[in-house]
């Protein structure tokens, strides 16, 4: 069984003493770059922790972490289907960086326990993978899920429990907006490290949340690393897919906006069109090649 965890950890280590050996951080304490670098990868499926969290200008503020569980190597190695979010990096909002893993998209107070199942309904970001997830994962070609199929508790539940991954394109903390030649720059810099993270973890499902002005720098990149493998599927006429098929892996990259981009038509408009296009995808693909994608992969 490969250690997907450990090598992921190896990946992380060179790729920050990469910034602190050449001095290149925005930062300027490179020597402490743990509060600026956010270490990501397969999602801790331990157990809840409370964390009072202070800004460096004195705010304060509480969430929910999880901590590792030790099981997330061996969940991986044998989970049906791996799903993969590659997002932009990590809108701090004026905090120094945590670890992406422990995220729990549990309501940020003490009075909400994490066994009542709250989700941060306030974090777009948060709400809209967490339903992408709920929503892919549950999907195949002869059963499509609704966006009014299930509500927050049920789908919070079920991410408990199902091992995926996140990966920040960019690991140094960023604000509110990452713009493309932000990106683009750090991609750049990066992109062996950013190539052996996204091999290593070998997801069948690579959600590309980059969209943006017609572009999507993250799909782009995902080209780039499988040697231009995945195809655009356009398989309704006039009507853009965002799907894109990898036949020689069998792996899909979906094109998607930011998970905090609110889409005109709200919530469900944003499922619909990365989980409804999914569910369109599958029947195609099963009805034209005779390939059941959302079967086990393993």
């Amino acid at each position: 069984m490969n250690d997907y965890v450990t090598e992921n950890e190896r990946i992380l280590k060179e790729w920050q003493d990469s910034y602190v050996k050449e001095n290149q951080s925005r930062y300027p304490d490179c020597t402490n770059l743990d509060q600026y670098f956010t270490p990501d990868g397969i999602m801790f499926k331990g157990s809840f922790l409370p964390e009072q969290r202070t800004y460096p200008d004195g705010k304060k503020i509480f969430r929910w972490k999880r901590e590792k569980s030790g099981e997330e190597n061996s969940l991986w190695a044998k989970a049906p289907l791996r799903v993969l979010f590659l997002t932009k990096d990590q809108n701090t909002d004026g905090d120094i960086a945590w670890d992406v893993r422990s995220e729990s998209f549990r309501y940020r107070s003490e009075e909400y326990k994490p066994e009542e199942m709250w989700l941060d309904t306030r974090s777009t970001f948060f709400r809209n993978l967490v339903y992408s997830l709920y929503g892919i994962m549950n999907t195949t070609a002869n059963r499509p899920i609704n966006y009014n199929d299930f509500n927050d508790k049920e789908a919070l539940a079920f991410v408990d429990k199902q091992i995926f991954a996140r990966i920040n394109c960019k690991k140094e903390v960023g604000d509110a907006k990452c713009e493309n030649p932000v990106l683009a720059a750090a991609i750049d810099r990066d992109k062996n490290f950013l190539k052996q993270q996204i091999l290593n973890l070998d997801a069948d499902i690579l959600v590309c949340c980059g969209s943006q002005n017609d572009k999507n720098l993250i799909l782009n990149t995902v080209y780039d690393i499988y040697e231009n493998e995945f195809k655009y599927m356009n398989f309704i006429d006039g009507k853009g897919t965002g799907m894109h098929y990898n036949k020689k892996r069998n792996k899909l990259a979906i094109d998607a906006y930011h998970l905090s981009f609110f889409k005109k038509g709200g919530l469900e408009a944003r499922y619909n069109e990365n989980v409804g296009m999914y569910y369109e995808f599958l029947k195609h693909l099963k009805d034209t090649e005779g390939i059941d994608f959302s079967a086990a992969h393993r």
